[in-house]
Order: structure tokens, then sequence, then C-alpha cells
């Protein structure tokens, strides 16, 4: 009896070995479950906006200062500086002849020809009663009487043109009397009265 005894627990022990083996055998073979796999998570979609065209921003440059505007009446420095020693009284009468020509050869330049007329008619053209209006010598110039152009003596220049482009013009001299020895004279014509040699500006 004690035999069957043993043998029954021996057959349980092996028993129960073999279920332990097969239970952990199954629990090692079980498959592991694993992890569906992640769902790749879309980046939201980048919309990408073109850049407005901009207006191009011109930058206006600061305005020039304005020109000064010129006075009409304004005289040249040059033919106010010869005007002025035309005044001064203190160079020859030659000299006198020298600058009063110089003023009516700017007028021949400026409009193709003499002046023509009387010595009140030639001051008054180089004072600026021409059709260009241009002042080409100084209407208050004290060598300007009563409406003429004085030498020296006080006495009106006689204007005769000698040539298209030449004015021979001529100062009294002391004696205050046209046509005389001491007339003083500039571009003398062939045809002008005879007279002024002595002081004569060729």
């Amino acid at each position: 009896m004690r035999i069957d005894k043993d043998l029954r627990l021996y057959v349980y022990g092996v028993v129960a070995a073999l279920l332990c083996a097969i239970i952990i055998t199954a629990i090692m073979m079980w498959p592991v479950a694993t992890p569906p796999p992640a769902t790749p998570v879309k980046a939201p979609a980048v919309t990408r906006i073109a850049p407005k065209p901009t207006t191009p921003i011109f930058v206006q440059p600061p305005a020039a200062p304005p020109s000064p505007i010129r006075d009409p009446m304004a005289i040249d420095p040059m033919i106010q500086g010869l005007a002025d020693e035309l005044a001064s009284k203190e160079q020859p009468p030659t000299r006198d002849l020298e600058i009063v020509n110089e003023f009516v050869t700017l007028y021949s330049r400026a409009f193709q020809g003499n002046p023509i007329g009387m010595n009140e008619d030639i001051t008054a053209v180089l004072t600026g009663h021409n059709p260009r209006k241009g002042i080409l010598f100084p209407p208050n110039n004290p060598m300007i009487v009563n409406g003429q152009l004085v030498d020296h003596w006080g006495t009106p220049y006689w204007f005769h043109p000698s040539s298209s482009t030449r004015m021979e013009i001529r100062s009294a001299g002391p004696d205050k009397n046209l046509f005389t020895a001491d007339d003083v004279v500039i571009n003398p014509s062939p045809e002008s009265p005879s007279g002024g040699r002595v002081g004569m500006v060729q």
C-alpha cells in the first residue's frame, strides 16, 4: 500500500512538473501583442502666399532753390564799370570816346547794325528804348543830360555812321563848338565835315 502511495505521489509530481513545463512553454510561446503601428500625423498643409507686388516708392528729390529773378533793369557789372569810368572824368577825352564807342559797338552786335538818329535817339536805344528792352547804358548816368550823352565839357556828342558797323563819334572839345580844331573824333568818316584833327582817335 505504501508503494502505491509513493507511486501516486511520484506520478502527481511528474504530472505537476509537466503541467508547469507546459504552462511555462505556453507562456513563452504566446505571441506578444504589439501595438499597432502609429499612424503618421500629417503636418498641416502650409499654403505659400505669394508676396504682393509692391509699388515702388519714388522719393522726390529736394527741389532746387529757385533761381533769383533777374531784374530787367539790372545793369551788367562790366557795363556799369565802363559807365562809371566815363562819369569819373579822370581819363583823357580820347578815352571817353573809346568808352562811348564800346557802348555803340555793343548795340551794333546785338541788333546787327548801328543805332540811327540824333544823339537823343541813340541815347534812348542804349538806355533800353529798343525792341528787346535791353539796357546797354545806365539811364541814371550823370553823363546823360537832357536825354543826351555829353562829353567832358557838357556838350552833346555828335554821331554819324561811317559804315554799317562803325559810328563816327565827335566831341566838340574845350571850345564847345563842333568842327573846329580842338574836336576829338573816333571812327571818322570820309564825308564828315573837316575839323578835329588835333586829338583825333583813329
